[in-house]
C-alpha cells in the first residue's frame, strides 16, 4: 500500500492530482490509498495520526504562501515524510527562494532527513516527480527505522562537533541506502568537498537558489578559516570576524576591504540568492585567491 495525503483546497486540483498518481505510480503500485486535507489545519491533524509516503502540499490556502509557512512544522514532525510542494501562481524559482532560508539553516546545521523533497508547478508534467518519490518510499520500507535513528545519532553527534563520528554515521546510511543523497550530501560538506566550482555546475544546470547555497557555505566557511589562521581563533558570525579582524593591526586594509566584498557576495547568497550570476561565482574564486594569498 502508498499512502498518499493531497493538501490543497480546490476540489477540482486535488482530484487531477489523484489522476496524476494513478496513472504514474498505477502500474507499480495496485494499493494508492489517497487522504484529502482541505485546509494547513486538517493536514497537521492527519499528520498527527497516521503515518503517509508521501505528501503533496499546495502553497495557497486561505492565504498566500501558507504552505510554505507550516513547512518547518510538518519537516520537525515528520522527519521521513516525502514531500512535493505543489506551486500555483509562483513559478517553481520564486517558490524555492521562498524555501531557500529554511533549507539553508538546516543544511548548514546538519538538519537533513532521509526524505524525497520536490518542487513543481501545477501545470508541470508530475510523473517522473511523482515516481521518484514512490522509489524513494520504497528504499525508506528497507530500512527506514534504522535511517531515521541513523539521521538523529548523526545530528547529535554533530551538535558536539564529533565530526570523525558523524562521518562514521553518515557512511552506515549509505551503506544502508545506496547513493542516499542527504548523507552523501552531508558527508561532502564535512570533508570540505564543497566548492565554488561545485557551485558553477549547480549555476549551469539552472539549479541556481541551489548554487547560491553551496556558494554562501563555501564562502563563510573560507572566511571563517581566514580568521582563525591570522587571530588564532573564529567566530559563528561572520560579522564579528570582520569586527575584530578591523580592531586589529595583523592585516592590511587591503585585506580588510577583500574581507568586506566577500561578506557582502556571502550575505547576498542568503537573501538574494535568485539575482546570483556566474560573474558571482568568478569574484569569489579571485578575491578569496587574492586574500588568501597575502598570507603568504
Amino acid at each position: 500500500m502508498f499512502s498518499v495525503l493531497i493538501a490543497d483546497d480546490d476540489y477540482e486540483d486535488r482530484e487531477l492530482l489523484k489522476l496524476e498518481i494513478k496513472r504514474a505510480l498505477g502500474s507499480q503500485e495496485p494499493e494508492l490509498r489517497f487522504y484529502e486535507a482541505v485546509s494547513v489545519r486538517k493536514a497537521l491533524q492527519l499528520l498527527t495520526t497516521r503515518m503517509f509516503d508521501l505528501m503533496t502540499l499546495d502553497i495557497e490556502f486561505d492565504r498566500m504562501n501558507e504552505g510554505i509557512d507550516v513547512l518547518p512544522e510538518i519537516c520537525e514532525n515528520c522527519p521521513t515524510l516525502n514531500i512535493i510542494i505543489i506551486s500555483g501562481k509562483l513559478n517553481k524559482s520564486e517558490v524555492s527562494e521562498q524555501l531557500f532560508r529554511f533549507t539553508k539553516d538546516n543544511v548548514l546545521k546538519g538538519k537533513r532527513w532521509a526524505r524525497h523533497f520536490d518542487v513543481l508547478d501545477k501545470k508541470d508534467e508530475k510523473t517522473e516527480a511523482l515516481r521518484r518519490a514512490y522509489s524513494f518510499s520504497f528504499k525508506q520500507r528497507e530500512g527506514s527505522d534504522k535511517v531515521k535513528e541513523l539521521f538523529l545519532l548523526a545530528e547529535a553527534y554533530l551538535e558536539q562537533n564529533m565530526i570523525d563520528r558523524c562521518m562514521e554515521i553518515y557512511q552506515r546510511i549509505q551503506n544502508i541506502v545506496p547513493g542516499e543523497l542527504e548523507s552523501h550530501e552531508n558527508i561532502n560538506i564535512i570533508k570540505g568537498d564543497i566548492s565554488a566550482e561545485h557551485a558553477r555546475e549547480y549555476y549551469r544546470k539552472g539549479e541556481k537558489v541551489v548554487a547560491s547555497l553551496i556558494l554562501g557555505h563555501y564562502i563563510e566557511s573560507r572566511l571563517k578559516a581566514f580568521t582563525s589562521k591570522i587571530l588564532g581563533s573564529s567566530f559563528p558570525v561572520l560579522s564579528d570576524c570582520l569586527k575584530t579582524l578591523e580592531q586589529t593591526d595583523k592585516i592590511s586594509k587591503y585585506r580588510k576591504g577583500l574581507f568586506l566584498l566577500l561578506l557582502r557576495l556571502r550575505n547576498k547568497t542568503v537573501h538574494q540568492p535568485s539575482t546570483i550570476q556566474e560573474q558571482d561565482l568568478d569574484m569569489a574564486i579571485k578575491n578569496l585567491e587574492l586574500l588568501e594569498d597575502t598570507l603568504q
